[in-house]
């Protein structure tokens, strides 16, 4: 199953979208926010990912985490290094 850049829908409406996979869990941007969503709590629907019940202070601490540990600013530098920014 595919699980990144896809919208996410709890209860019949959209919540965010799923923009990584880390430590077993989903990483879904919400708003502003990061949520992490176990993945046993994930099901495919058609274009959208379902998730059921799961523990939203959990959710919200793996979120935390993920972007202490995965989401780092990218200097002017690094994206000059990948050709951005170049004419």
């Amino acid at each position: 199953m595919d699980l990144i850049c896809r919208f996410v829908r709890k209860d019949g409406r959209e919540i965010g979208e799923s923009i990584d996979v880390f430590d077993g869990h989903l990483i879904i941007k919400s708003s502003e926010r990061f949520f992490g969503i176990p993945l046993d709590s994930v099901k495919e629907d058609g274009e959208y990912l379902v998730i059921t019940e799961f523990d939203e202070e959990n959710a919200r601490n793996i979120g935390e985490r993920w972007i202490e540990e995965k989401s780092k600013p990218v200097s002017l530098e690094e994206l000059e290094k990948y050709g951005f920014g170049q004419e």
